[in-house]
């Protein structure tokens, strides 16, 4: 058990994004008696590479009554609605598909039977794309402004759920006044170590020459991993033999007037992916690859051949994708990177981080400060099961039919984790279903990738097959298909046969 009751100071290692917003949001959960400490290190690795925020960003916002419209003028930000991937399907021909945010007023989700929605199956069964049910991408295609995309969705029907693209730097630099305009307070430091007491709780922050004493610490530090990783040691889960990219180069690109600002474009390489994130002054890039199967100036010419001109570097990054498995020991807690790391496909780096904060906040105010050990357990269960979500649903986004380079047929021919493979089983006689995502939430945490998000990727790569489809469709009771919902699978059933059984 710790008891935070009369706690006095907070320490918090490391500022950027995940630093600071912790340090806002402990500072109000904790109140004004307790002072809120951040100490900003140089190691410090942004939230994440690419800039493109996930649904859960605008609940942190609000939660942390942060308002919507000064953080668009601050961080530079724009609408993100979801990603464009290119390239993935593996036809020798220019492809796309969508992952788009789905919201409320998609006709595609008005009915759910048995745990799947028979107007998405049928698009499926008949090979059509998904993102056409949503009736906001008109909207997205056109490039639409924000506000005609507010009055949009102020009408309950553009069936778009909204996140944003966001500057990092100046992300954090907002965060940062205004944590200081709430009473944080910040020291800068090149290093940071922890001091335990005898029960191995963080009583101390040391820096050069000065020494912070502390009931409560949170490890923001990033890759640097000063405060969990280097005092605990905990287990590391590494995804490497499941998403085999180890290496990234960021870079900013020429804006094009034609590319659609609101997605984030994903586009498949020899040996790995890049992504582009449109900001409001520039477009904000990189690419992800795996070392084994190609080297930076290999990378580097692709990319230049690509976009038809010289692309200068930002930043390079070495990693090993995975987790550590204790991630709140005592009273320290790890967010951010400084509990693991995968590539930003998707933003589930953000998305993780939020729902760490999230949860953070809830079992400290739940347990009005006073926190069990079994609670503390609980969490590190649950941030585990978050973890393994996220690394199954990235590893179903490599999952095509592409054996064009080796990078490709090594993935092809590599094994499955246990988990994703027993879902790739199912999805291949049905459309994921929310059992499906179950195992990957616990103790109060909500799911990262919801059964939409799943549908969206599995059924454009093949995984989901429109035979699949069908068979789902063949179990819909009859009245589905008669006078009730005449319309519904606009004559996708004209070969299937209804079958008994699971029909209640």
């Amino acid at each position: 058990m710790i008891d935070l009751t009369n706690a006095k100071r907070v320490g918090i290692i490391g500022g950027g994004i995940v630093g600071w917003l912790a340090a806002i949001t402990l500072a109000r959960v904790f109140g004004s008696d307790v002072d809120v400490t951040v100490i900003e290190a140089p190691a410090v690795f942004p939230l994440g590479l690419g800039e493109g925020g996930s649904p859960n960003l605008i609940d942190t916002l609000c939660r942390n009554d942060l308002d919507l419209d000064v953080f668009i003028g601050e961080a530079g930000a724009n609408y993100k609605h979801g990603v464009l991937y290119d390239n993935w399907l593996g036809r020798g021909v220019p492809d796309r598909y969508y992952h788009l945010f789905g919201g409320r007023g998609i006709p595609g989700l008005e009915y759910r039977v048995n745990g799947f929605f028979p107007r998405l199956s049928a698009r499926i069964a008949m090979g059509q794309d998904l993102h056409t049910c949503i009736p906001g991408f008109k909207a997205i295609a056109r490039n639409a402004s924000q506000q005609e995309i507010d009055e949009l969705v102020a009408t309950g029907e553009s069936g778009l759920y909204l996140s944003y693209h966001f500057d990092d730097a100046d992300f954090e630099r907002y965060l940062k006044r205004v944590g200081l305009a709430r009473g944080v307070t910040s020291y800068a430091a090149k290093e940071c170590w922890i001091r335990l007491d005898d029960r191995g709780h963080v009583c101390a922050l040391q820096l050069q020459g000065e020494q912070f004493k502390v009931d409560f610490a949170v490890d923001a530090s990033g890759l640097a991993r000063m405060g969990l990783g280097s005092a605990f040691k905990p287990g590391w889960r590494s995804f490497a033999s499941v998403l085999p990219t180890d290496r990234a180069i960021t870079f900013d690109l020429q804006p094009k007037e034609s590319s659609l600002r609101s997605l984030t474009r994903s586009t498949a390489m020899t040996a790995g992916w890049t992504w582009e994130v449109p900001l409001n002054r520039t477009t904000s890039a990189g690419c992800v690859f795996s070392s084994r199967h190609a080297d930076d100036s290999m990378v580097m010419a692709e990319v230049q051949h690509r976009f038809g001109y010289g692309v200068q570097r930002k930043h390079e990054l070495s990693f090993d994708q995975g987790y550590f498995e204790t991630v709140w020991v005592n009273n320290l807690v790890a967010l951010g990177t400084a509990t693991g790391f995968v590539e930003p496909l998707g933003a589930a780096l953000a998305a993780h981080t939020f729902e760490q904060l999230r949860n953070l906040e809830r079992t400290l105010t739940n347990g009005g400060g006073i926190v069990p050990a079994h609670a503390i357990e609980a969490f590190n269960s649950a941030n585990a099961k978050s973890w393994t979500g996220v690394r199954d649903f990235l590893r179903l986004h490599y999952d095509s039919k592409r054996n064009d380079t080796p990078f490709w047929r090594d993935l092809s021919e590599a094994d499955l984790p246990k988990s994703y493979a027993e879902l790739r089983a199912c999805f291949q006689k049905r459309t994921p279903r929310h059992i499906d995502i179950e195992p990957y939430v616990g103790s109060g945490w909500q799911s990262l990738f919801h059964q939409i998000d799943w549908i969206s990727v599995a059924a454009p790569l093949g995984v989901v097959p429109a035979a699949a489809a069908r068979a789902e469709l063949s179990q819909l009771p009859l009245e589905w298909q008669c006078e009730d919902h005449p319309d519904l699978l606009e004559g996708a059933m004209s070969t299937i046969r209804p079958r008994s059984g699971w029909v209640h």
